[in-house]
Protein backbone atom coordinates (compact mmCIF):
# COMPACT_ATOMS: atom_id res chain seq x y z
CA UNK A 1 0.00 0.00 0.00
CA UNK A 2 2.87 2.30 0.82
CA UNK A 3 4.26 1.62 -2.63
CA UNK A 4 0.92 2.63 -4.17
CA UNK A 5 0.83 5.87 -2.19
CA UNK A 6 4.34 6.69 -3.32
CA UNK A 7 3.44 5.94 -6.93
CA UNK A 8 0.35 8.12 -6.74
CA UNK A 9 2.34 10.93 -5.19
CA UNK A 10 4.96 10.56 -7.92
CA UNK A 11 2.27 10.75 -10.61
CA UNK A 12 0.83 13.87 -9.00
CA UNK A 13 4.27 15.49 -8.91
CA UNK A 14 4.89 14.51 -12.55
CA UNK A 15 1.51 15.90 -13.58
CA UNK A 16 2.22 19.15 -11.78
CA UNK A 17 5.62 19.45 -13.42
CA UNK A 18 4.15 18.82 -16.90
CA UNK A 19 1.38 21.33 -16.20
CA UNK A 20 4.00 23.93 -15.25
CA UNK A 21 6.01 23.15 -18.37
CA UNK A 22 3.00 23.34 -20.70
CA UNK A 23 1.52 26.48 -19.14
CA UNK A 24 3.79 28.85 -21.14
CA UNK A 25 2.89 27.03 -24.35
CA UNK A 26 -0.84 27.18 -23.57
CA UNK A 27 -0.48 30.85 -22.72
CA UNK A 28 1.30 31.42 -26.05
CA UNK A 29 -1.38 29.45 -27.90
CA UNK A 30 -4.16 31.60 -26.48
CA UNK A 31 -2.17 34.80 -26.92
CA UNK A 32 -1.76 34.23 -30.67
CA UNK A 33 -5.43 34.83 -31.40
CA UNK A 34 -7.32 37.24 -33.60
CA UNK A 35 -10.67 38.78 -32.71
CA UNK A 36 -13.04 38.95 -35.67
CA UNK A 37 -16.65 39.98 -36.30
CA UNK A 38 -18.86 37.17 -37.60
CA UNK A 39 -21.20 38.93 -39.97
CA UNK A 40 -21.29 40.33 -43.49
CA UNK A 41 -21.80 44.07 -43.32
CA UNK A 42 -24.14 45.82 -45.78
CA UNK A 43 -22.48 46.97 -48.99
CA UNK A 44 -21.33 50.62 -49.05
CA UNK A 45 -23.10 51.52 -52.31
CA UNK A 46 -26.86 51.72 -52.72
CA UNK A 47 -26.78 49.78 -56.00
CA UNK A 48 -24.98 46.86 -54.37
CA UNK A 49 -27.39 46.86 -51.43
CA UNK A 50 -30.33 46.75 -53.85
CA UNK A 51 -28.88 43.70 -55.63
CA UNK A 52 -28.18 41.95 -52.33
CA UNK A 53 -31.75 42.59 -51.17
CA UNK A 54 -33.10 41.06 -54.38
CA UNK A 55 -30.78 38.06 -53.89
CA UNK A 56 -32.01 37.56 -50.32
CA UNK A 57 -35.64 37.75 -51.48
CA UNK A 58 -34.90 35.24 -54.25
CA UNK A 59 -33.30 32.84 -51.79
CA UNK A 60 -36.14 33.07 -49.30
CA UNK A 61 -38.75 32.52 -52.03
CA UNK A 62 -36.85 29.33 -53.01
CA UNK A 63 -36.28 30.76 -56.50
CA UNK A 64 -32.49 30.67 -56.36
CA UNK A 65 -30.98 27.83 -58.37
CA UNK A 66 -28.36 26.92 -60.94
CA UNK A 67 -29.56 29.35 -63.62
CA UNK A 68 -29.35 32.36 -61.32
CA UNK A 69 -25.91 31.25 -60.12
CA UNK A 70 -24.72 31.25 -63.73
CA UNK A 71 -26.39 34.58 -64.50
CA UNK A 72 -25.01 36.35 -61.42
CA UNK A 73 -21.45 35.09 -61.87
CA UNK A 74 -20.57 38.48 -63.36
CA UNK A 75 -17.70 40.15 -61.49
CA UNK A 76 -17.38 43.88 -61.90
CA UNK A 77 -15.06 45.22 -64.58
CA UNK A 78 -14.70 48.28 -66.76
CA UNK A 79 -14.51 48.09 -70.53
CA UNK A 80 -13.83 50.66 -73.20
CA UNK A 81 -16.19 50.50 -76.18
CA UNK A 82 -16.20 52.37 -79.48
CA UNK A 83 -19.41 54.18 -80.43
CA UNK A 84 -22.11 51.99 -81.98
CA UNK A 85 -25.71 52.15 -83.14
CA UNK A 86 -28.40 49.80 -81.83
CA UNK A 87 -31.93 48.96 -82.93
CA UNK A 88 -34.51 50.70 -80.77
CA UNK A 89 -36.76 47.63 -80.99
CA UNK A 90 -36.23 43.91 -81.09
CA UNK A 91 -36.52 42.55 -84.64
CA UNK A 92 -40.23 41.98 -85.29
CA UNK A 93 -41.88 38.79 -86.48
CA UNK A 94 -42.95 40.45 -89.75
CA UNK A 95 -39.38 41.69 -90.41
CA UNK A 96 -37.93 38.24 -89.99
CA UNK A 97 -40.58 36.61 -92.16
CA UNK A 98 -39.88 39.11 -94.95
CA UNK A 99 -36.16 38.39 -94.56
CA UNK A 100 -36.73 34.63 -94.80
CA UNK A 101 -38.90 35.09 -97.88
CA UNK A 102 -36.24 37.33 -99.46
CA UNK A 103 -33.60 34.71 -98.79
CA UNK A 104 -35.71 32.09 -100.50
CA UNK A 105 -36.59 34.27 -103.46
CA UNK A 106 -35.28 32.92 -106.73
CA UNK A 107 -32.45 35.08 -108.00
CA UNK A 108 -31.90 36.80 -104.63
CA UNK A 109 -28.45 37.03 -103.05
CA UNK A 110 -27.10 33.74 -101.73
CA UNK A 111 -25.70 35.19 -98.57
CA UNK A 112 -25.19 38.52 -96.91
CA UNK A 113 -25.55 41.89 -98.55
CA UNK A 114 -22.78 42.38 -101.10
CA UNK A 115 -22.07 38.68 -101.61
CA UNK A 116 -22.08 37.55 -105.25
CA UNK A 117 -24.67 34.96 -106.22
CA UNK A 118 -23.24 31.45 -106.51
CA UNK A 119 -24.57 28.39 -108.31
CA UNK A 120 -26.09 25.50 -106.41
CA UNK A 121 -28.37 25.44 -103.38
CA UNK A 122 -28.47 28.65 -101.39
CA UNK A 123 -28.17 28.55 -97.59
CA UNK A 124 -31.60 29.22 -96.14
CA UNK A 125 -32.10 30.28 -92.52
CA UNK A 126 -34.69 28.39 -90.53
CA UNK A 127 -37.99 30.17 -90.23
CA UNK A 128 -38.91 31.53 -86.84
CA UNK A 129 -40.22 28.76 -84.63
CA UNK A 130 -42.98 31.16 -83.64
CA UNK A 131 -44.55 30.79 -87.09
CA UNK A 132 -47.67 28.70 -86.62
CA UNK A 133 -47.44 29.27 -82.86
CA UNK A 134 -50.26 31.03 -81.05
CA UNK A 135 -48.25 34.29 -80.99
CA UNK A 136 -47.37 34.10 -84.69
CA UNK A 137 -50.27 36.34 -85.68
CA UNK A 138 -48.80 39.21 -83.65
CA UNK A 139 -46.60 40.43 -86.47
CA UNK A 140 -45.35 43.42 -84.49
CA UNK A 141 -44.18 41.19 -81.65
CA UNK A 142 -40.52 40.11 -81.41
CA UNK A 143 -39.31 37.43 -83.82
CA UNK A 144 -38.63 34.52 -81.50
CA UNK A 145 -37.67 30.90 -81.99
CA UNK A 146 -34.64 32.02 -84.03
CA UNK A 147 -31.27 30.37 -83.48
CA UNK A 148 -27.96 32.23 -83.32
CA UNK A 149 -27.03 31.58 -86.94
CA UNK A 150 -30.33 32.84 -88.32
CA UNK A 151 -30.22 35.96 -86.15
CA UNK A 152 -26.65 36.63 -87.33
CA UNK A 153 -27.69 36.24 -90.98
CA UNK A 154 -30.50 38.73 -90.53
CA UNK A 155 -28.24 41.35 -88.94
CA UNK A 156 -25.62 40.90 -91.65
CA UNK A 157 -28.30 41.33 -94.32
CA UNK A 158 -29.36 44.72 -92.91
CA UNK A 159 -25.77 45.97 -92.61
CA UNK A 160 -25.15 45.17 -88.96
CA UNK A 161 -24.24 42.35 -86.61
CA UNK A 162 -25.37 40.81 -83.35
CA UNK A 163 -24.17 42.79 -80.31
CA UNK A 164 -21.49 41.70 -77.91
CA UNK A 165 -22.67 41.06 -74.37
CA UNK A 166 -20.77 44.12 -73.17
CA UNK A 167 -22.53 46.29 -75.77
CA UNK A 168 -25.98 45.20 -74.61
CA UNK A 169 -24.97 45.91 -71.01
CA UNK A 170 -23.57 49.31 -72.00
CA UNK A 171 -26.71 50.22 -73.95
CA UNK A 172 -28.84 49.32 -70.92
CA UNK A 173 -26.66 50.58 -68.07
CA UNK A 174 -24.86 53.56 -69.55
CA UNK A 175 -21.59 54.94 -68.25
CA UNK A 176 -23.14 55.23 -64.77
CA UNK A 177 -23.84 51.48 -64.54
CA UNK A 178 -27.63 51.46 -63.98
CA UNK A 179 -28.97 48.10 -62.77
CA UNK A 180 -31.79 48.18 -65.33
CA UNK A 181 -32.18 50.19 -68.53
CA UNK A 182 -34.53 52.65 -66.78
CA UNK A 183 -32.66 52.98 -63.47
CA UNK A 184 -31.93 51.09 -60.27
CA UNK A 185 -35.43 50.43 -58.91
CA UNK A 186 -37.05 47.29 -60.28
CA UNK A 187 -40.26 47.91 -62.24
CA UNK A 188 -42.60 44.90 -62.78
CA UNK A 189 -44.52 46.84 -65.44
CA UNK A 190 -42.90 45.13 -68.47
CA UNK A 191 -44.50 41.81 -67.36
CA UNK A 192 -48.22 42.62 -66.99
CA UNK A 193 -49.66 39.21 -67.88
CA UNK A 194 -49.92 35.96 -65.98
CA UNK A 195 -49.50 34.21 -69.32
CA UNK A 196 -45.76 33.95 -69.95
CA UNK A 197 -46.18 33.76 -73.73
CA UNK A 198 -47.92 37.13 -73.84
CA UNK A 199 -45.14 38.72 -71.78
CA UNK A 200 -42.67 37.69 -74.50
CA UNK A 201 -44.83 38.87 -77.41
CA UNK A 202 -45.75 42.48 -76.77
CA UNK A 203 -45.42 45.21 -79.42
CA UNK A 204 -42.22 47.22 -79.11
CA UNK A 205 -42.28 49.97 -76.51
CA UNK A 206 -45.50 48.83 -74.79
CA UNK A 207 -44.10 50.01 -71.45
CA UNK A 208 -42.29 53.32 -72.14
CA UNK A 209 -41.19 53.62 -68.50
CA UNK A 210 -38.74 50.76 -69.14
CA UNK A 211 -36.95 52.53 -72.01
CA UNK A 212 -33.30 53.51 -71.71
CA UNK A 213 -32.43 57.25 -71.72
CA UNK A 214 -31.44 56.88 -75.40
CA UNK A 215 -34.90 55.56 -76.26
CA UNK A 216 -34.01 51.88 -76.64
CA UNK A 217 -37.05 49.74 -75.80
CA UNK A 218 -37.44 46.37 -74.06
CA UNK A 219 -33.81 45.72 -73.14
CA UNK A 220 -34.82 43.97 -69.93
CA UNK A 221 -38.30 42.71 -70.81
CA UNK A 222 -40.40 41.32 -73.66
CA UNK A 223 -38.34 38.58 -75.38
CA UNK A 224 -34.84 37.72 -74.25
CA UNK A 225 -32.16 38.64 -76.80
CA UNK A 226 -29.18 37.00 -78.43
CA UNK A 227 -25.67 38.39 -78.04
CA UNK A 228 -22.44 37.05 -79.50
CA UNK A 229 -21.09 36.49 -75.97
CA UNK A 230 -18.36 38.33 -74.13
CA UNK A 231 -15.96 40.38 -76.21
CA UNK A 232 -13.33 39.79 -73.51
CA UNK A 233 -13.48 35.98 -73.77
CA UNK A 234 -10.84 34.20 -75.89
CA UNK A 235 -12.34 33.51 -79.34
CA UNK A 236 -12.02 29.74 -78.93
CA UNK A 237 -14.07 29.79 -75.70
CA UNK A 238 -16.60 32.46 -76.63
CA UNK A 239 -20.22 31.34 -76.34
CA UNK A 240 -23.40 33.18 -77.40
CA UNK A 241 -25.65 34.40 -74.61
CA UNK A 242 -29.26 35.28 -73.81
CA UNK A 243 -29.99 38.65 -72.18
CA UNK A 244 -33.09 39.79 -70.32
CA UNK A 245 -35.61 38.11 -68.05
CA UNK A 246 -37.24 34.89 -69.28
CA UNK A 247 -40.98 35.46 -69.45
CA UNK A 248 -41.60 32.12 -67.74
CA UNK A 249 -39.72 33.18 -64.59
CA UNK A 250 -42.24 34.89 -62.34
CA UNK A 251 -40.17 34.59 -59.14
CA UNK A 252 -36.90 36.53 -58.69
CA UNK A 253 -37.64 38.46 -61.89
CA UNK A 254 -35.80 41.43 -60.38
CA UNK A 255 -32.63 39.32 -60.61
CA UNK A 256 -33.22 37.81 -64.04
CA UNK A 257 -33.88 41.29 -65.47
CA UNK A 258 -30.58 42.81 -64.27
CA UNK A 259 -28.47 44.17 -67.11
CA UNK A 260 -25.55 42.02 -65.98
CA UNK A 261 -27.55 38.78 -65.55
CA UNK A 262 -27.00 37.19 -68.95
CA UNK A 263 -26.75 33.45 -69.58
CA UNK A 264 -24.40 31.60 -71.98
CA UNK A 265 -26.45 29.25 -74.17
CA UNK A 266 -25.91 26.92 -77.11
CA UNK A 267 -26.08 28.61 -80.53
CA UNK A 268 -28.67 26.08 -81.77
CA UNK A 269 -31.17 27.15 -79.07
CA UNK A 270 -34.61 28.12 -80.41
CA UNK A 271 -37.08 29.42 -77.85
CA UNK A 272 -40.41 31.23 -78.04
CA UNK A 273 -38.96 33.58 -75.42
CA UNK A 274 -35.71 34.40 -77.28
CA UNK A 275 -35.38 37.04 -80.01
CA UNK A 276 -32.70 39.55 -81.03
CA UNK A 277 -31.81 43.05 -82.19
CA UNK A 278 -28.88 44.29 -84.27
CA UNK A 279 -26.07 46.77 -83.73
CA UNK A 280 -24.16 48.75 -86.36
CA UNK A 281 -20.62 50.08 -86.56
CA UNK A 282 -21.73 52.56 -89.24
CA UNK A 283 -25.15 53.96 -90.17
CA UNK A 284 -27.12 51.22 -91.96
CA UNK A 285 -28.87 51.71 -95.34
CA UNK A 286 -32.21 53.50 -95.14
CA UNK A 287 -33.97 50.58 -96.79
CA UNK A 288 -33.71 46.89 -96.07
CA UNK A 289 -32.78 44.56 -98.97
CA UNK A 290 -36.38 43.35 -99.25
CA UNK A 291 -37.65 46.89 -99.78
CA UNK A 292 -39.17 48.30 -96.61
CA UNK A 293 -37.76 51.25 -94.67
CA UNK A 294 -35.33 50.66 -91.86
CA UNK A 295 -35.89 52.34 -88.53
CA UNK A 296 -33.60 54.93 -87.01
CA UNK A 297 -31.21 53.23 -84.56
CA UNK A 298 -30.11 54.82 -81.29
CA UNK A 299 -26.51 55.96 -80.91
CA UNK A 300 -24.49 54.79 -77.93
CA UNK A 301 -21.49 57.05 -77.45
CA UNK A 302 -18.17 55.34 -76.91
CA UNK A 303 -16.35 55.45 -73.61
CA UNK A 304 -15.62 53.46 -70.48
CA UNK A 305 -18.53 51.45 -69.11
CA UNK A 306 -18.93 49.54 -65.81
CA UNK A 307 -19.89 45.97 -66.67
CA UNK A 308 -21.08 43.21 -64.36
CA UNK A 309 -22.57 43.48 -60.89
CA UNK A 310 -21.60 46.41 -58.65
CA UNK A 311 -18.07 45.77 -57.33
CA UNK A 312 -19.10 45.86 -53.65
CA UNK A 313 -21.99 43.37 -53.73
CA UNK A 314 -21.82 40.98 -50.79
CA UNK A 315 -24.55 38.34 -50.74
CA UNK A 316 -24.81 38.26 -54.53
CA UNK A 317 -21.18 37.17 -54.71
CA UNK A 318 -21.51 34.47 -52.04
CA UNK A 319 -24.76 33.16 -53.53
CA UNK A 320 -22.87 32.09 -56.66
CA UNK A 321 -20.72 29.60 -54.72
CA UNK A 322 -22.67 28.69 -51.57
CA UNK A 323 -24.31 25.23 -51.71
CA UNK A 324 -28.09 25.15 -51.37
CA UNK A 325 -28.09 24.02 -47.74
CA UNK A 326 -25.95 26.99 -46.70
CA UNK A 327 -27.68 29.41 -49.06
CA UNK A 328 -30.97 28.87 -47.27
CA UNK A 329 -29.35 30.33 -44.14
CA UNK A 330 -28.22 33.47 -45.96
CA UNK A 331 -30.03 35.89 -43.66
CA UNK A 332 -28.02 34.55 -40.72
CA UNK A 333 -24.81 35.56 -42.52
CA UNK A 334 -25.77 39.21 -42.67
CA UNK A 335 -25.10 41.85 -40.07
CA UNK A 336 -27.13 45.04 -39.91
CA UNK A 337 -27.37 48.29 -38.03
CA UNK A 338 -30.04 46.68 -35.84
CA UNK A 339 -28.10 43.47 -35.21
CA UNK A 340 -24.48 43.77 -34.13
CA UNK A 341 -22.46 40.81 -35.41
CA UNK A 342 -21.05 38.49 -32.76
CA UNK A 343 -17.30 38.51 -32.19
CA UNK A 344 -15.04 35.53 -31.85
CA UNK A 345 -11.44 34.93 -30.76
CA UNK A 346 -9.71 32.44 -33.03
CA UNK A 347 -6.21 31.10 -33.44
CA UNK A 348 -4.29 33.17 -35.97
CA UNK A 349 -2.60 29.97 -37.17
CA UNK A 350 -3.54 26.34 -37.44
CA UNK A 351 -2.37 24.19 -34.52
CA UNK A 352 1.28 23.29 -34.94
CA UNK A 353 2.94 19.96 -34.28
CA UNK A 354 4.85 21.54 -31.41
CA UNK A 355 1.60 22.56 -29.73
CA UNK A 356 0.05 19.17 -30.37
CA UNK A 357 3.10 17.38 -28.90
CA UNK A 358 2.55 19.20 -25.60
CA UNK A 359 -1.01 17.88 -25.60
CA UNK A 360 0.20 14.32 -26.20
CA UNK A 361 2.74 14.63 -23.38
CA UNK A 362 0.14 15.73 -20.82
CA UNK A 363 -0.85 12.70 -18.68
CA UNK A 364 -4.20 14.33 -17.98
CA UNK A 365 -4.92 14.36 -21.74
CA UNK A 366 -3.75 10.75 -22.03
CA UNK A 367 -6.02 9.77 -19.15
CA UNK A 368 -9.04 11.01 -21.12
CA UNK A 369 -9.80 14.07 -19.00
CA UNK A 370 -10.49 16.18 -22.10
CA UNK A 371 -12.26 13.51 -24.15
CA UNK A 372 -15.63 14.14 -25.74
CA UNK A 373 -18.35 12.32 -23.74
CA UNK A 374 -19.28 10.35 -26.87
CA UNK A 375 -15.70 9.36 -27.73
CA UNK A 376 -15.27 5.62 -28.57
CA UNK A 377 -13.32 3.59 -26.04
CA UNK A 378 -10.60 2.54 -28.47
CA UNK A 379 -9.85 6.08 -29.69
CA UNK A 380 -6.24 7.33 -29.50
CA UNK A 381 -4.82 10.79 -30.07
CA UNK A 382 -1.49 10.04 -31.75
CA UNK A 383 -1.65 11.31 -35.37
CA UNK A 384 -0.72 9.13 -38.31
CA UNK A 385 2.97 9.24 -39.20
CA UNK A 386 3.70 11.09 -35.97
CA UNK A 387 7.37 10.17 -35.94
CA UNK A 388 7.89 11.83 -39.32
CA UNK A 389 5.77 14.83 -38.35
CA UNK A 390 7.84 15.30 -35.20
CA UNK A 391 10.89 16.03 -37.33
CA UNK A 392 9.51 19.50 -38.17
CA UNK A 393 7.49 20.83 -35.26
CA UNK A 394 6.71 24.22 -36.83
CA UNK A 395 4.42 22.76 -39.49
CA UNK A 396 0.68 22.30 -38.89
CA UNK A 397 -0.30 19.00 -37.32
CA UNK A 398 -2.47 16.65 -39.35
CA UNK A 399 -3.56 13.02 -39.42
CA UNK A 400 -5.70 13.05 -36.27
CA UNK A 401 -9.34 12.03 -35.99
CA UNK A 402 -12.13 14.44 -35.13
CA UNK A 403 -12.20 12.99 -31.60
CA UNK A 404 -8.53 13.89 -31.11
CA UNK A 405 -9.01 17.39 -32.58
CA UNK A 406 -11.97 17.98 -30.25
CA UNK A 407 -9.96 16.78 -27.23
CA UNK A 408 -7.05 19.08 -28.12
CA UNK A 409 -9.38 22.08 -28.37
CA UNK A 410 -10.84 21.28 -24.93
CA UNK A 411 -7.34 20.86 -23.50
CA UNK A 412 -6.37 24.27 -24.93
CA UNK A 413 -9.34 25.89 -23.22
CA UNK A 414 -11.33 26.45 -26.40
CA UNK A 415 -13.36 24.51 -28.96
CA UNK A 416 -13.48 23.70 -32.65
CA UNK A 417 -15.22 26.34 -34.79
CA UNK A 418 -18.68 25.80 -36.19
CA UNK A 419 -18.83 25.54 -39.98
CA UNK A 420 -20.70 28.83 -40.39
CA UNK A 421 -18.24 30.61 -38.07
CA UNK A 422 -15.38 29.32 -40.20
CA UNK A 423 -17.00 30.53 -43.41
CA UNK A 424 -17.68 33.97 -41.96
CA UNK A 425 -14.07 34.20 -40.78
CA UNK A 426 -12.91 33.53 -44.34
CA UNK A 427 -15.43 35.89 -45.97
CA UNK A 428 -14.94 38.76 -43.53
CA UNK A 429 -17.29 41.75 -43.39
CA UNK A 430 -16.82 42.36 -47.14
CA UNK A 431 -17.94 38.83 -48.14
CA UNK A 432 -14.73 38.11 -50.01
CA UNK A 433 -14.71 35.03 -52.23
CA UNK A 434 -11.20 34.23 -51.03
CA UNK A 435 -9.67 35.37 -47.75
CA UNK A 436 -7.46 37.87 -49.63
CA UNK A 437 -10.04 39.20 -52.13
CA UNK A 438 -12.35 38.28 -54.99
CA UNK A 439 -9.93 37.08 -57.65
CA UNK A 440 -8.20 33.73 -57.48
CA UNK A 441 -4.41 33.89 -57.21
CA UNK A 442 -2.66 30.49 -57.57
CA UNK A 443 0.30 31.80 -55.57
CA UNK A 444 -1.70 33.19 -52.64
CA UNK A 445 -2.29 30.02 -50.59
CA UNK A 446 -0.68 26.65 -49.92
CA UNK A 447 -2.50 24.49 -52.45
CA UNK A 448 -1.48 21.99 -55.11
CA UNK A 449 -1.09 24.97 -57.49
CA UNK A 450 2.23 25.91 -55.87
CA UNK A 451 5.37 24.48 -57.52
CA UNK A 452 6.62 23.16 -54.17
CA UNK A 453 4.13 20.79 -52.53
CA UNK A 454 3.66 20.34 -48.82
CA UNK A 455 2.39 22.34 -45.83
CA UNK A 456 4.17 25.51 -44.68
CA UNK A 457 4.89 26.98 -41.24
CA UNK A 458 2.72 29.82 -40.00
CA UNK A 459 3.15 32.64 -40.73
CA UNK A 460 4.41 32.37 -44.30
CA UNK A 461 5.20 35.98 -45.30
CA UNK A 462 5.47 35.17 -49.00
CA UNK A 463 1.77 34.16 -49.16
CA UNK A 464 -1.41 36.29 -49.17
CA UNK A 465 -3.69 33.78 -47.47
CA UNK A 466 -4.98 36.12 -44.75
CA UNK A 467 -8.53 37.15 -43.90
CA UNK A 468 -9.61 40.74 -43.35
CA UNK A 469 -9.10 40.22 -39.60
CA UNK A 470 -5.65 38.63 -40.04
CA UNK A 471 -6.50 34.92 -39.70
CA UNK A 472 -3.93 32.97 -41.71
CA UNK A 473 -4.07 29.86 -43.90
CA UNK A 474 -7.84 29.56 -44.21
CA UNK A 475 -7.71 28.87 -47.95
CA UNK A 476 -4.90 26.33 -47.90
CA UNK A 477 -2.13 24.58 -45.97
CA UNK A 478 -4.34 22.01 -44.20
CA UNK A 479 -8.11 21.70 -44.16
CA UNK A 480 -9.62 22.08 -40.71
CA UNK A 481 -12.03 20.09 -38.56
CA UNK A 482 -15.14 21.88 -37.31
CA UNK A 483 -17.74 20.91 -34.71
CA UNK A 484 -20.61 20.99 -37.23
CA UNK A 485 -22.19 17.58 -37.71
CA UNK A 486 -24.40 16.22 -40.48
CA UNK A 487 -25.63 12.89 -41.80
CA UNK A 488 -23.80 11.60 -44.85
CA UNK A 489 -25.19 8.47 -46.51
CA UNK A 490 -26.80 7.33 -43.29
CA UNK A 491 -23.78 7.95 -41.06
CA UNK A 492 -22.74 10.88 -38.93
CA UNK A 493 -19.95 13.01 -40.38
CA UNK A 494 -18.29 16.33 -39.57
CA UNK A 495 -17.76 19.31 -41.81
CA UNK A 496 -14.12 19.93 -42.74
CA UNK A 497 -13.52 23.45 -44.11
CA UNK A 498 -10.92 24.97 -46.38
CA UNK A 499 -8.53 23.87 -49.09
CA UNK A 500 -5.14 22.27 -48.51
CA UNK A 501 -1.77 21.52 -50.00
CA UNK A 502 -3.02 18.39 -51.82
CA UNK A 503 -5.96 20.02 -53.65
CA UNK A 504 -6.02 22.43 -56.63
CA UNK A 505 -6.90 25.83 -55.25
CA UNK A 506 -9.29 27.31 -57.80
CA UNK A 507 -12.25 25.26 -56.62
CA UNK A 508 -11.24 24.80 -52.99
CA UNK A 509 -9.63 28.01 -51.74
CA UNK A 510 -12.85 30.01 -51.51
CA UNK A 511 -14.38 30.37 -48.08
CA UNK A 512 -17.46 28.23 -48.69
CA UNK A 513 -15.54 25.08 -49.65
CA UNK A 514 -16.09 22.22 -47.27
CA UNK A 515 -16.76 18.50 -47.26
CA UNK A 516 -18.25 15.89 -44.93
CA UNK A 517 -15.73 13.49 -43.38
CA UNK A 518 -16.30 10.55 -40.98
CA UNK A 519 -15.35 11.31 -37.38
CA UNK A 520 -12.63 8.66 -37.24
CA UNK A 521 -11.04 9.65 -40.56
CA UNK A 522 -7.32 10.52 -40.48
CA UNK A 523 -5.65 12.32 -43.34
CA UNK A 524 -2.34 14.16 -43.97
CA UNK A 525 -4.30 17.16 -45.26
CA UNK A 526 -6.69 17.71 -42.30
CA UNK A 527 -5.64 19.64 -39.21
CA UNK A 528 -7.39 22.00 -36.81
CA UNK A 529 -7.74 25.52 -35.46
CA UNK A 530 -9.11 26.56 -32.05
CA UNK A 531 -11.64 29.26 -31.18
CA UNK A 532 -12.15 30.68 -27.68
CA UNK A 533 -15.46 31.86 -26.24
Amino acid sequence: MRRGVVAAAGLAVLTAVIALLTRPLLHSLRADTVTADLGILPAPSERARIVDEHVLAGIESLAFGRELRLRLDRPSKRVTLAPFLIDRCEVRQIDFERFAKWRRAEGGPAGAVGEPASPGPRPVPPASASTGHRIAGLLNSPATGVDFSAASLYCTAVGGRLPWAEELEAAAGGTEGRLYAWGDTFDPGPWPYLDAWRNAARPCGSHPASDSPQGVHDLNGNAMEWSAGSLAAPPDTRQPAAHGAPAVRSRARSLYALNAAWLPIEPATRSHHLGFRCVYDAPPPGKRPWGDSAGSPARIEGGEFPIGLPPDVRLARLAVILPDAQLREARALLASAERTPPRIAVGRCEVSRREYRAFLNDPLARSGLFANPQEPEDEHYVPDDWERQSADLDLPVSGMSWWAADAFARWAGGRLPRSREWQLLAAGPEARLYPWGNRYDPGAAVTADLPKHGPRPCPAPELRDASAAGVLHLAGNVSEWTQSIAVDRGNYAMWVQGGNWLLPGRGTAHGSFGRLVPLNHRSPDIGLRVVYD
